[in-house]
């Protein structure tokens, strides 16, 4: 039988850091639009959070959800953006402000479990998630983000159990694939971590993330010439540096 490789003290505080909080973007069309809304502010909102300008889609959606309080996507929007940009506290706040009445629905209920992990509610972040989920069972974003509340709470086994929930629903995404092997090695297991990098198909290895993890991990089971060639893909010399003494203190860990 094979053994799981030990994984080092530090590695958990480091891959947890890793991890990628995944949300999907709403559109415009996705937003009901009572009279008088302007078209052209919620198009700005929409734009500048696809184009990663959260503190700008953070300035267009509260000056929105001032005119429209009982409009939970609006509320959505400023939470997601304002999580964004690090304002995770705010974020917990302006759901505190949705109706009651709104807050049983599954997209209030994701991005309530999401703003709970960034705020370090770790355990009421399971409850949000598994309440979206008994909702929504077939949103992908849900099943990947719930993994990640259990690997925070280190319940691997559930954790590996949400991941391949979400992989089966929306298959070859690089961001469940890169939390998923990183869950793998949390729970002491790097080489099938390393195994899911390696098998992933090209276009989710592009994700420069991915490769950095898949470095990480190479670098931490020893094979330095392998993680030193992952990394100068997108580091430059100093942090390669830097990256290999990273490396071996983990090792010796």
């Amino acid at each position: 039988m094979r053994t799981a490789s030990r994984i080092p003290a530090r590695l958990g505080t480091i891959s947890a850091a890793l991890l990628i909080v995944l949300a999907g973007c709403q559109t415009a069309s996705e937003i009901s639009r009572p009279d008088g809304l302007t078209e052209s502010q919620l198009e700005t909102a929409v734009a500048a959070e696809s184009s990663g300008d959260y503190p700008s889609a953070v300035v267009q959606y509260r000056q929105l959800s001032l005119r429209l309080t009982d409009d939970v996507d609006i509320y959505l929007g400023l939470a997601r953006n304002l999580r964004y940009s690090g304002a995770a506290a705010e974020a917990f706040q302006t759901l505190a402000r949705i109706p009651d009445s709104l807050k049983d629905g599954p997209s209030y209920l994701l991005e309530r479990g999401k703003v709970e992990l960034a705020t370090g509610r770790k355990a009421e972040a399971v409850k949000s998630l598994e309440a979206a989920r008994a909702k929504d069972g077939e949103n992908w974003d849900v099943h990947a983000t719930l993994g990640i509340a259990h690997d925070m709470n280190d319940d691997f086994a559930r954790a590996r159990h949400a991941y391949e929930r979400a992989a089966a629903l929306s298959k070859d995404n690089p961001a469940i694939l890169n939390n998923m092997a990183i869950s793998r090695a949390l729970s002491g297991d790097i080489e099938s971590a390393i195994k899911i990098l390696q098998q992933a198909p090209m276009v989710a290895r592009h994700s420069a993330q991915m490769r950095q993890n898949l470095a990480l991990f190479y670098g931490i089971i020893g094979d330095v010439k392998k993680a030193e060639s992952l990394a100068r893909i997108d580091l430059d010399d100093e942090a390669v540096r830097q990256n290999l003494k990273l490396y071996t203190t983990l090792r010796r860990n």
